[in-house]
């Protein structure tokens, strides 16, 4: 998830990745059961999360944007550059990104 930057020794994967996953099922206001239950990977929930909200209810999905700090500009740019479908699974990635680097950085800076 973040290639350049090393998991706290007092940390393993599963637990980092386990808190990933919760962050964004916060900032994105999920099911947490219906994650769990779901045969598809996390990030294609994700990305159909997305995108079924870009078309009913923007301001929810843009709410979820703003919590985790994404930037209005990038979230743009995405949008205005690909179709649909692209858009939804760029924003899915970035967001999956963008969550990891906010519990990287709450993990690193609790704990110095």
């Amino acid at each position: 998830m973040l290639p350049d930057r090393r998991i706290p020794v007092d940390w393993n994967r599963e637990r980092f990745v386990d808190s990933v996953k919760a962050q964004l099922i916060k900032d994105f206001d999920l099911d947490a059961e219906r994650i769990d239950a779901a045969a598809v990977s996390f990030l294609q929930l994700l990305e159909d999360h997305i995108s079924w909200n870009l078309e009913r209810n923007a301001t929810a999905v843009f709410t979820s944007f703003y919590k985790l700090d994404l930037g209005e500009q990038l979230v743009r740019n995405i949008l205005n550059s690909h179709a649909a479908e692209e858009a939804s699974k760029q924003l899915a990635e970035r967001s999956l990104q963008r969550a990891a680097l906010k519990v990287w950085t709450r993990w690193t800076y609790s704990n110095a």
